[in-house]
């Protein structure tokens, strides 16, 4: 004969209940620290882009047999390859500065890395700096090979 007894298992309403209330107060103290991560993702993420970017240039310049050059425009806030319509701009509170490629062509020129159909380059450092990160993106000159540094 079967009885049901006084053994049966689960939990009562009042123990769902104490476990849900602190879990919600864990989430409420641990989320603001994560949302405090995110601008430092963002910024990486956009370097990386940034890099494949170069990357991309490289490559353009080798298959067509032209010059590509990226422009950096710190009055608009965006990059362009030349030769493309389409301007890549910078996310909020992020400032690119470039430095190590010699003196520009003309001094009113934007600063800009160029990239030749042999796979060389103008070379130079490019550093992505947003509130509290600086990644830098260096472009060999002599290779074009584009580095991120984490």
């Amino acid at each position: 004969m079967w009885s049901a007894g006084n053994n049966t298992r689960g939990f009562t309403l009042l123990e769902l209940l104490v476990v849900l209330t602190i879990t919600i107060l864990a989430l409420a103290v641990a989320l603001p620290r994560f949302a405090a991560l995110l601008p430092g993702a963002e910024l990486k993420s956009y370097s990386r882009q940034t890099a494949a970017l170069l990357r991309l240039a490289r490559s353009q310049a080798i298959a067509t047999g032209d010059l590509v050059i990226l422009t950096l425009d710190p009055e608009q806030g965006h990059t362009r390859l030349s030769g493309q319509p389409r301007v890549h701009p910078w996310p909020k509170g992020v400032a690119l500065s470039l430095s190590g490629t010699g003196t520009p062509l003309a001094p009113e020129a934007p600063a800009g890395l160029t990239f030749y159909p042999d796979g060389t380059s103008s070379g130079g450092t490019l550093q992505v700096t947003g509130e509290n990160r600086r990644y830098r993106i260096q472009i060999d000159w002599l290779t074009g090979r584009v580095y991120f540094d984490d």
